[in-house]
């Protein structure tokens, strides 16, 4: 502030005034010349007033007759000129008052005057503003209608999409319905058929069981009869069955040991598969050594070898990656017969490899194991093979003779029982298979079994109620244990040649196949099916059967196996 003063003063001493000093001066100027106006007029109004008091006095001395001497009248006048002069100031004050009055009034007029314009500008203004909000709000809502207009409408376009759409959904609803109504009676309408005929089955089975009971007594008073008759001589009959066992065991193991000098004469495993697939090896060995005698591999020969390989039952796929594997590295090459056997035992090999698989129990107890296959496929011959084995390592082992179609399966499977040392489960000759099935499961629970054999009767794969037959016995199988059977092997004749696809084609699906054993290699020259047959349904191969003996039944080895029907083993055992 102190400097602001100096620089005041200083601007001062050079002739210039502030904007404060510049209104004070025009104040004072301007009450000035007001004090002169006010002077003026006091003066003028004071010379009015002492002449209106001179001639009013004049008047009345005139009157009165009054003569008044030069001294006394001017001291008249000068007391009258005194009282013009405080009137003057009155009346100058009166007149200033009233001019401040006015002026007051003036201002007070103005100010309302301001006031009432400000007032009427700004209800002017809180009007339009007003308007303007309320025009807002109207548009606001308006918008907003219309907003709420627009999701009525496409809320009612869409209930009605939906309502038709709902409306399509029942009627369709409606058609399944009536559908499934309509299936359903027909449904009905079937299962009554079956019941009916069922029913009338059940009376033809009662009936039967009846007569079969009545001689079931009959033989049973029969056979009361001979076990009176009979026992004084079962003694003897013991003592003869102790020697008979006997020499049954001595028998049993001076056969074995001729097998087994039979074998080391025969040279071995190889040489007895060698052996045993010599009718498939040696027709096809012919062929392709006069095929491949100083020859090369071109389009011709391999087309020849094609032929070759797929008249000996090796299927089409195979024959193909046998050619292709040779033309791979010796197209338009001299190439020999054994290159053409070596390469045909590498495709033989690869195939087979992933499928060697030998029967191995799976711990169950009892191990159900089901045998499938047509009649005369050495299916129960296999069974009994295989029973001798598992008794031969300890095991406990119960037959059920499944095929109760053929007299001549239950001779043939007691037979092999009795070989085995494996007790039989057999029925009546037509009896229900399925029944059977049964018993002999709830037999092998009672008696603490280890594997029970299940034998089928021989259907061929294109009689629809053979097959159906099949499949009941597989579901009695799994209503008494689930997991049941825990192997289903189906038993191929090597001799029927490619009629094998069909049989595991129908086999595979009514009693879920899931290993396989090839029968009578050694008696067909039709040995390479069973290459055909791995290549299509990639099933398990636990063994092959290359003669009657017991022992001719092999666990299955892919890489022999191929050596063997190759002819390559031959030809190493030339070389």
């Amino acid at each position: 502030m102190a400097e602001k003063k100096k620089k005041r003063g200083f601007l001062s001493k050079l002739g210039f005034k502030s904007k404060e000093e510049k209104l004070a001066e025009e104040a004072a100027e301007r009450a000035a010349k007001q004090q002169l106006v006010d002077q003026e007029m006091a003066a003028r109004m004071a010379a009015i007033n002492a002449a209106a008091l001179k001639s009013a006095r004049i008047q009345d001395e005139t009157a009165q007759g009054i003569v008044t001497d030069e001294t006394e009248e001017a001291k008249i006048e000068a007391e009258e000129k005194a009282k013009a002069e405080a009137q003057a100031l009155k009346d100058v004050e009166a007149a200033k008052k009233l001019a401040a009055e006015k002026r007051a009034k003036e201002l007070e007029a103005k100010r309302i005057a301001e006031e009432k314009a400000a007032f009427e500008a700004a209800e002017t203004e809180r009007l339009a503003a007003e308007k303007k909000a309320a025009e807002e709000k109207a548009a606001a809502e308006a918008a907003q209608k219309a907003k709420e207009e627009a999701e009525r409408k496409a809320l009612e376009a869409k209930a009605l999409k939906e309502a038709k759409a709902k409306s399509a959904a029942e009627a369709e609803a409606l058609k399944a319905k009536q559908l499934e109504e309509t299936r359903a009676r027909e449904e009905a309408q079937a299962l009554e058929a079956k019941k009916q005929a069922e029913a009338q089955a059940l009376a033809e089975q009662q009936a039967e069981e009846e007569r079969l009971a009545k001689l079931a007594e009959i033989e049973k008073q029969a056979a009361e009869k001979a076990a009176r008759e009979s026992a004084e001589a079962e003694k003897i009959r013991a003592a003869q069955d102790a020697e008979d066992q006997r020499i049954a065991q001595e028998l049993a193991e001076k056969r074995a040991a001729e097998a087994q000098a039979r074998i080391e004469a025969e040279g071995g495993f190889m040489k007895r598969i060698s052996k045993g697939l010599q009718k498939s090896t040696s027709r096809m060995s012919e062929q392709v050594s006069a095929v491949f005698t100083k020859r090369k591999l071109d389009d011709e020969a391999i087309q020849d070898l094609e032929d070759i390989l797929i008249t000996s039952d090796f299927g089409v796929g195979p024959a193909a990656k046998v050619t292709a594997l040779l033309a791979k590295d010796k197209f338009d090459k001299q190439v020999t017969d054994l290159e053409v056997k070596i390469a045909l035992a590498d495709v033989i090999s690869d195939i087979l490899t992933p499928l060697e698989k030998p029967l191995v129990l799976t711990g169950a107890k009892p191990e159900i194991i089901l045998f499938v296959g047509v009649n005369g496929s050495g299916k129960t011959t296999t069974l009994g093979k295989i029973a001798k084995r598992f008794n031969d390592e300890g095991k406990k082992v119960l037959i059920a003779a499944g095929d109760t179609f053929r007299a001549a399966a239950v001779e043939q499977l007691t037979v092999w029982s009795e070989r085995a040392g494996a007790e039989i489960v057999s029925g009546q000759l037509n009896s229900d298979a399925a029944g059977l099935v049964f018993d002999a499961i709830e037999k092998a629970k009672k008696e603490d079994v280890d594997v029970l054999m299940i034998d089928t009767a021989g259907r061929l794969q294109n009689r629809t109620e053979l097959m159906d037959e099949l499949a009941k016995v597989v579901r009695v199988i799994k209503k008494q244990d689930e997991s049941a059977p825990h192997h289903s092997i189906l038993v191929l004749d090597a001799t029927v040649g490619q009629n094998a696809l069909m049989q595991t084609e129908a086999f595979k699906e009514t009693a879920g196949v899931t290993g396989l054993i090839m029968t009578k290699l050694d008696g067909t020259a039709k040995g390479g099916v069973l290459v055909a047959l791995s290549d299509k349904y990639k099933l398990p191969i636990h063994a092959i059967g290359i003669g009657e003996r017991i022992e001719d039944l092999e666990n299955f080895s892919a890489p022999v196996f191929a050596a063997a029907l190759s002819g390559v083993a031959d030809a190493m055992d030339e070389s």
